[in-house]
């Protein structure tokens, strides 16, 4: 009976999209692999030093690692659908942007020293075509020209990027209560997590449930162990 309990509850871990994880005293990313198709993840507030082990995600569209200890960009490369991606107020000097995935819109990356960097913007722009924000600030076609990119007309998938992932309301916003980018920005960030707070509680029994699974894996490695001759 147990095993079919346990068998069930590990079935639903597996079918978790929006994963929340932010405030918990992290160090590592890691232990993802039990997880499903998870589409967002939220590794804010915690005290990770180093991108890693989120190939196990290859479906992540929103990731927040806002707000840690990370000093360096890498391991995002095959996250090739990722469209949102947060890693402010962290210690971020220098940056490969061949370690960014070309398929984001939205990226963050205020409050790292890299910022300060007189080509930040121009190599960022030059290595993701597909950017629509960045810092909260909207990516124009003059910011493009003056990159020294090549500027084509908005594609139709363009527009529905904008639109899932805010682009479009900024537009509307701005005209209805001239509001700023910055602010317009920060409630991308709210509808995200709006649109998951109604899953908070059955996330947060879930991921006891987790716990409890990897402790009896544990004592059945260590009983394994123990019962060799």
């Amino acid at each position: 009976m147990l095993n079919c309990v346990l068998h069930h509850r590990a079935a639903e871990l597996l079918k978790l999209t929006h994963v929340r994880l932010d405030r918990e005293k992290i160090s590592e990313i890691d232990n993802l692999d039990c997880l499903g198709p998870v589409t967002n993840l939220y590794l804010q507030k915690n005290e990770i030093t180093g991108i890693e082990n989120l190939e196990v995600l290859p479906k992540l569209r929103f990731l927040t690692l806002a707000e840690n200890k990370i000093s360096k960009l890498e391991n995002l490369k095959m996250l090739t659908n990722l469209k949102f991606l947060d890693l402010s107020d962290n210690s971020i000097e220098n940056f490969d942007t061949e370690e960014l995935p070309s398929s984001l819109v939205i990226l963050l990356l205020k409050g790292n020293p890299c910022t300060e960097n007189a080509e930040y913007k121009k190599k960022l722009l030059a290595a993701l075509p597909s950017l629509k924000q960045l810092d909260g600030n909207e990516v124009t076609r003059q910011d493009r020209v003056e990159a020294g990119c090549d500027v084509e007309s908005e594609s139709d998938e363009d527009s529905d990027e904008q639109e899932e992932y805010g682009g479009s309301d900024l537009d509307r916003g701005k005209e209805k209560k001239g509001g700023s980018l910055h602010q317009h920005c920060n409630d991308i960030l709210v509808r995200a997590k709006i649109r998951t707070v109604k899953e908070e509680k059955e996330h947060e029994r879930r991921m006891e449930e987790l716990a409890t699974l990897k402790d009896l894996q544990s004592q059945r490695t260590s009983s394994r162990v123990s019962s060799r001759p």
